[in-house]
């Protein structure tokens, strides 16, 4: 056997051995279309009995917003139904975007994750989010579908303060009964 064909065999298993301790530990590049992830604690209790509304995680993309949240229940009853419109609001108090999310057969001590994504807006072009309250909840032996008009279930609802992005409750506009219906416009 001659000397160089033992010698050619040694380096390529010296290159590969070496080649492979490499392999798989570098980074890939970033991506710069990324989503920016931040998350922080939920905060599931804020010292009444209420369901607590948390946003403790927001996605940054370059065109969108997802922002997600937790529905913790601490009421002694069942939550069988509740919907909470969330109304993206931009500089000068302007209705950007609104998206209802429904939390469904919430018990007492439990919670509930979802997720809502406002599209064709940045995270830091929205002023703040207002929660307010379709009139579409199920809670206890009470208020139900029927019963419930637009504003009853924001009472048993808490808006946690979040880190993530400025969140508060808003007043729901009362919606006026016409009495007349020659006041209808005609078309």
């Amino acid at each position: 056997m001659s000397k160089h064909s033992i010698i050619v065999p040694a380096l390529a298993a010296a290159a590969l051995i070496a080649g492979c301790s490499t392999w798989g530990t570098q980074e890939p590049p970033p991506n710069p279309n990324a989503p920016k992830v931040s998350r922080s604690d939920a905060v599931t209790n804020t010292g009444r009995k209420s369901v607590v509304v948390s946003v403790h995680m927001k996605k940054e993309f370059p065109d969108a917003c997802m922002l997600g949240m937790t529905v913790t229940n601490n009421l002694d009853v069942k939550v069988t139904n509740l919907s909470i419109r969330l109304t993206a609001y931009i500089s000068g108090n302007v209705k950007y975007d609104a998206i209802t999310r429904n939390f469904t057969e919430v018990k007492p001590t439990e919670s509930q994750y979802r997720e809502a994504t406002f599209t064709q807006i940045k995270c830091s072009e929205i002023d703040f989010i207002g929660v307010t309250d379709p009139g579409r909840c199920a809670i206890g032996a009470d208020m139900n579908r029927f019963t419930a008009a637009p504003g009853d279930c924001a009472k048993f609802v808490d808006v946690a303060i979040s880190p993530q992005i400025t969140i508060r409750k808003v007043s729901q506009p009362k919606v006026e009964a016409v009495d007349d219906v020659s006041a209808l416009p005609s078309g």
